[in-house]
């Protein structure tokens, strides 16, 4: 990458990863006193919600990521009159898409008490609370959630997370005063649509002042719009699979244990979702500067910064299953107490469930910088069908385990065999497929090894409370690089990590 990329990177990487630390240490404190005052079924119904209206959002296509991506080369070239054609696009595109995810959400009205399998809580009423939860999705598509993309595409996110970070803060806060003080759960949903109406606001005020000469005006031509939505049509695909694969693992729980034991797995989810989150921060962040790369720079340059990425993020990803599998159980106790801890074998399926779902990231993040989306349609299709199916069985038989190993044998198997195919058979055409997947599983056998080794320690060490969670930690991070440092610190991936961590460190000082 060239400084100015790195530069980018960084400064999207650290506003991403002070968002994401607030967003994530909140729900830990709301998590503990809604379980206190209210119930770990009203858990149970935040993430029922939450999963039903993403699938509503699947009317979106993926279409966010195709303008960003079509942007990438006019903003290049200075062609201001063509990013705002593409701007005002966006913009009529994300209305229509608001009224079809209202439509749709309304149509859901009728069906919502089949999803829920046992009571609700008691005095609620999941009608209106529904309304509200759709209300605050829809809102952004009607308001000026189009300009996040001109931010995005500058390589400018760390401005929306900044927004975020403000608008997260204080949203928490009036969440945690609502819910000490009233214990009123409609007012708890309300403040959300509230904070994104403001979000929203300030997100156009931003992009107006960054971005003064872009107006949404103009009209792109035929061949230009067919180019964008054929994009559009493979992205949806993908977009389909991964709600298939993720937002239905909620509901089906829900159906078929119940909002008590979707509650229970929320707060598992929440510690396995806080680390896929903390790691998307290195794909999302970086996504922007690899598609200006890719204009700009040759495929070679590109398949060299792929080779280390994929190297760093993999070791990464290594680190932070192990340390899942390791330290679930313990801090879970501490958290919530024993009677909401899942049995081991159900606790450590969320390591492999984690590390399945993040296989694919970095690819996956240079397929949508290069805009390879047309001609992945049948394996997403498949994907999502063969996860929902297997969900549906295995939840019947072997309950919360079930959908997670339906999950981790489609996206950790079908995606990253089949869906890495398409970058190398469309942009890195003269570089080796086989030998790709040759290193991811060299990595999978590295995190196997150093698993078992950090399980077998960490099974030792018979001090509890916090005191024991850290000694764990301080395990699952030694080991792993007791065996890590010797068999890939001669590499010239490992080189590179290292020479970038190091020049980072350095501009920080």
């Amino acid at each position: 990458m060239s400084d100015s990329r790195i530069k980018n990177t960084t400064r999207i990487m650290v506003t991403s990863t002070i968002f994401r630390i607030i967003n994530l240490a909140f729900p830990f404190v709301i998590n503990s006193i809604i379980i206190k005052t209210l119930g770990v079924d009203y858990l149970g119904l935040n993430m029922l919600f939450a999963s039903i209206l993403q699938v509503l959002t699947l009317s979106e296509l993926g279409f966010g990521s195709a303008m960003v991506f079509s942007m990438y080369k006019p903003i290049a070239e200075g062609n201001t009159e063509k990013v705002s054609a593409l701007l005002a696009l966006y913009r009529r595109v994300y209305l229509i898409i608001g009224c079809v995810i209202l439509g749709c959400g309304l149509l859901c009205i009728p069906i919502l008490p089949y999803l829920i399998d046992g009571d609700v809580p008691n005095g609620l009423n999941i009608y209106i609370l529904f309304i509200i939860s759709l209300f605050n999705c829809v809102i952004t598509y009607f308001m000026f959630a189009y300009r996040s993309a001109l931010i995005e595409a500058h390589q400018r996110k760390d401005v929306t997370e900044k927004i975020n970070i403000l608008i997260e803060i204080a949203l928490n806060i009036s969440k945690i005063i609502i819910l000490v003080t009233t214990m009123n759960y409609y007012l708890f949903c309300l403040l959300l649509p509230v904070y994104t109406i403001i979000n929203s606001l300030l997100v156009w005020i931003f992009s107006r002042k960054l971005y003064p000469q872009y107006k949404c005006s103009g009209n792109i031509t035929a061949v230009e719009k067919k180019s964008i939505f054929s994009r559009v049509v493979g992205m949806s695909i993908n977009r389909l699979c991964y709600v298939l694969s993720n937002s239905f693992d909620s509901i089906i729980v829900s159906s078929f244990l119940g909002l008590d034991i979707l509650g229970q797995y929320n707060n598992y989810f929440v510690i396995a979702n806080a680390v896929m989150m903390f790691m998307k921060i290195l794909t999302r962040s970086a996504t922007s500067s690899i598609g200006n790369s890719m204009v700009c720079e040759s495929t070679k340059k590109n398949y060299e910064d792929f080779g280390v990425f994929q190297f760093g993020f993999g070791m990464l990803l290594s680190w932070a299953s192990i340390c899942i599998l390791c330290l679930n159980q313990p801090f879970i106790n501490i958290w919530v107490g024993e009677k909401l801890m899942f049995d081991p074998v159900t606790a450590g399926t969320f390591a492999v469930y984690t590390y399945a779902i993040l296989s694919s990231e970095v690819f996956m993040a240079y397929r949508e910088a290069a805009g390879i989306w047309a001609h992945d349609r049948i394996r997403p299709f498949l994907e999502g069908i063969l996860n929902l199916g297997m969900n549906i069985i295995l939840v019947k038989l072997i309950g919360v385990k079930g959908v997670m190993i339906s999950t981790i044998i489609t996206m950790g198997l079908i995606r990253t065999v089949w869906g890495s195919y398409y970058l190398f058979n469309e942009y890195f055409k003269e570089y080796s497929h086989k030998r790709y997947l040759l290193k991811l599983l060299h990595y999978l056998i590295f995190t196997v090894l150093a698993g078992f080794l950090s399980f077998y320690v960490c099974g030792l060490v018979t001090i509890d409370g916090i005191g024991g969670l850290a000694l764990k930690l301080i395990i699952c991070t030694a080991i792993p690089l007791t065996v890590f440092i010797p068999v890939y610190c001669r590499t010239k991936e490992f080189k590179r990590v290292f020479k970038l961590i190091m020049g980072i460190i350095r501009k920080f000082k």
